[in-house]
């Protein structure tokens, strides 16, 4: 552990907790911002709002900091675990920590505080890792050390997912907390330890908002008197106001991620969900839309201050049962105020159908080409795609998104990611063979056939881990506050995370690398096959040496437009192929929890942290380089432009991507600026959605731009990119991240 203490009496003390490897596998990089202002500066609530969740900003009077609560929580379980039910265990640390940790209730803001406020180093992270290690030793210790050798040399990134679990937000917000507690005793089953578990956590729930309560009365200003009244309604009730909902929504994040270390990975469909609270407020005169505007600022500025890398999700829009859209008047304002804020999290997830309003679309497109943190999931190809697996049409109108931009019905809030398979590796362990004399093929099918083969044994394998993990989720990690909030999971008694929904309990297998991989295919087959300029030997040889020796044949290789994403028919065939042979392994297979396998066209961040594990290929990539993203080109590969890229992706069943179905799209700024622009981004993202495509984000750039604000940082503070599934600010990605986007800026056409 490293820590950097400044004076305790006005700095924040941060910290950085590396966890063991599994914890943020897959790229978790939080890190504190290089000046850390003293708390005692925090005086107006721009500069509070901004840093509440990067430093301990709470009342030391009302209880314990971040350190001292995990230090109670680790005796706790050591003193527990054994002699009572593990979810008893971690609802006794849970109870622990809504009645000891520190809070607040600032008049600089609208939403209270909490002394948990260390992302990485939350108070039961220790705990519930360290209770990972035992299960792991206890049940699969050597499955422990193939996965984690895989892990280490790039095979394949495994984990555990606690990660992209969301309640049912219509249904909860329409119990609140009392209700939710009401109907746990409804259900109750008297030889299951999930109901007192449960209920010891419903039960600490309802002792923190009575501190939250005392404390905005002590604090006893005009809006932290507003937020005690909220407490209070919530205490009795299910919200009543368009408050009370964002109050609730913070309130349930806070419980489930930074209490009990389980993600919440959504924060509803805010629009719809505001709206009809909103009309009643104002019609009641109980607020206007200048305070509504200031505490959905503040509601926004929450995620923004915890930063998390990978970005909060919100999702907007929708279609009512009737087909009309559910944009509505709200929709705009909540779109000024993210426009306003220009934050990278929350990032938002904008539901895109022939109903949606023409003002609100081309709205969240000015959005989109000024940067903004916006993805367009198109309602069409999604619906279809759940009917086609066999969801009812109603509920799949319904669905939901969560995490980078999966997607599900709502009651299926429990989909987990087990692992990513790295398509790129195997051709570099083909070759590598080749060059040891120990694996050979006489023609380019028969490569092929084997490069199939061997990927799809990987898909297998890496299935196969993430069965065994998944046996064992409650028993590390049981989701208290989302079994509380999941009606299947209390009529049960299964834990919401691990087998506790109606519809869902499925989990997505990742594919990394997937544009590079049939890029490395096509090369070989060109260099070995067809112009035989080298034995599959040689070039083994020259791969193993980076490209020593022959850098001429590298740049003719980068140059190649027989590429994915340039609509070129035998890369796309072997796409195709590729992807029909691994979805015929991964879709459908039945995984531990009582659901289905699906695979995913997402990589996250391992297009970059799997790069990095991989040697060279022979489409002129070196050794360590990034891969593509998603199912998207390699950065400067598709030189034929957009129109190209979309075709390039109708080529692929969609349906054979139940996980998700995204394509990056970066564009120059001249070729859709003004309301032609517009248009032709509008034209664009239905071409894709009527293809099949399920998401679509954008980067819009000029490499000259970019080389700019690498080379002057501090005139692009707020600069942000699009990475996979989130945006990142400019300045925080590493140089290697900045050239690749340069790189591909000055490639497309």
């Amino acid at each position: 552990m490293k820590k950097i203490f400044l004076s305790k009496s006005t700095l924040c003390i941060f910290a950085l907790t590396f966890m063991p490897t599994m914890v943020f596998a897959r790229g978790e990089s939080w890190v504190p911002k290089k000046s850390t202002p003293p708390v005692s500066t925090l005086t107006n609530e721009s500069r509070y709002i901004e840093w509440k969740w990067r430093c301990d900003v709470t009342d030391p009077s009302t209880g314990v900091d971040n350190a001292t609560a995990k230090k109670q929580v680790e005796k706790i379980a050591r003193d527990l675990e054994g002699k009572v039910p593990w979810n008893i265990v971690k609802a006794t640390c849970l109870s622990n920590l809504c009645d000891t940790i520190a809070i607040d209730v600032s008049p600089l803001d609208w939403f209270p505080s909490f002394a948990c406020w260390e992302r990485v180093n939350k108070p039961l992270s220790g705990v519930i890792w360290s209770r990972n290690r035992r299960i792991e030793k206890k049940f699969y210790p050597d499955l422990y050390k193939e996965y984690s050798k895989g892990n280490n040399e790039g095979k394949w990134m495994v984990w555990k997912d606690f990660d992209h679990i969301i309640p049912d937000w219509d249904v909860i917000i329409s119990l609140g907390f009392p209700g939710m507690k009401k109907r746990l005793y409804d259900n109750w089953q008297n030889d299951k330890s999930y109901y007192p578990a449960v209920a010891l956590t419903s039960a600490s729930i309802d002792r923190l908002l009575d501190r939250l309560i005392a404390q905005g009365k002590k604090r006893g200003t005009l809006r932290s008197i507003k937020q005690a009244e909220s407490f209070e309604r919530l205490k009795k009730d299910a919200p009543k106001t368009a408050y009370d909902v964002m109050q609730f929504i913070y309130l349930y994040f806070v419980l489930s991620e930074h209490f009990e270390a389980v993600q919440a990975r959504s924060l509803s469909i805010i629009d719809k969900t505001l709206w009809p609270f909103y009309q009643a407020d104002i019609a009641a005169g109980r607020t206007t839309e200048k305070e509504f505007r200031e505490q959905f600022k503040h509601f926004l500025w929450q995620w923004g201050s915890i930063d998390n890398y990978w970005g909060q999700p919100i999702t907007m829009g929708g279609t009512n049962a009737d087909g009309s859209t559910q944009y509505n008047p709200l929709s705009v304002i909540i779109l000024d105020i993210m426009d306003e804020c220009n934050l990278p999290s929350p990032k938002f997830h904008m539901k895109i159908a022939d109903n949606t309003p023409d003002h609100i679309l081309k709205k969240m497109l000015d959005m989109a080409r000024r940067h903004r943190s916006l993805s367009f999931i198109g309602e069409k190809p999604c619906r279809a795609l759940l009917e086609y697996r066999g969801y009812p049409a109603d509920e799949a109108r319904r669905f939901v998104t969560r995490g980078c931009y999966e997607f599900g019905t709502p009651e299926a809030g429990n989909g987990l990611g087990g692992g990513h398979v790295n398509l790129v590796k195997v051709v570099e362990e083909m070759l590598s063979e080749a060059k040891n004399k120990t694996f050979n093929a006489d023609d380019f099918d028969s490569f092929f056939a084997h490069y199939l083969e061997r990927s799809v044994t990987t898909a297998r394998k890496t299935r196969g881990f993430f069965f065994e993990f998944e046996k064992h989720l409650d028993d590390v990690n049981p989701a208290l506050v989302a079994s509380l909030a999941g009606e299947h999971s209390v009529k049960t008694g299964k834990d919401a995370m691990a087998n506790g929904t109606r519809t869902g309990n499925h989990s997505g297998i990742c594919i990394s690398g997937f544009g590079t991989a049939v890029d490395a295919l096509m090369a070989i087959k060109e260099i070995v096959y067809e112009k035989k300029e080298l034995n599959l030997a040689q070039l083994g040889e020259l791969m193993a040496a980076n490209w020593k020796g022959n850098n001429e044949l590298r740049l003719r290789m980068l140059a190649s437009k027989r590429k994915w994403g340039n609509n070129d028919p035998e890369a796309n065939k072997i796409g195709y192929v590729i992807s029909k042979r691994l979805s015929a392994e991964i879709n459908g297979a039945p995984n531990s929890r009582g659901g289905r396998y699906g695979m995913s066209g997402h990589n996250a961040l391992q297009f970059y942290w799997q790069g990095l594990k991989t040697g060279a290929t022979p489409d002129g990539r070196r050794k360590g380089d990034e891969f593509s993203k998603n199912l998207s080109p390699t950065i400067g590969a598709d030189t034929e432009g957009v129109t190209a890229l979309v075709q390039t992706l109708a080529t692929l069943d969609s349906k054979d991507f139940p996980g998700d179905f995204p394509l990056d799209v970066m564009l120059l700024p001249y070729t859709i600026s003004g309301d032609k622009g517009l248009e032709t981004m509008k034209a664009l993202i239905y071409q894709y959605f009527d293809n099949g495509g399920f998401v679509i984000q954008f980067n819009v750039f000029d490499a000259e731009e970019l080389r700019d604000a690498q080379k002057n940082p501090h005139k692009y503070e707020n600069l942000q990119v699009r990475v996979c599934g989130w945006n990142v600010r400019w300045n925080d990605l590493p140089k290697a991240q900045q050239d690749a986007y340069i790189r591909r800026a000055e490639s497309i056409k």
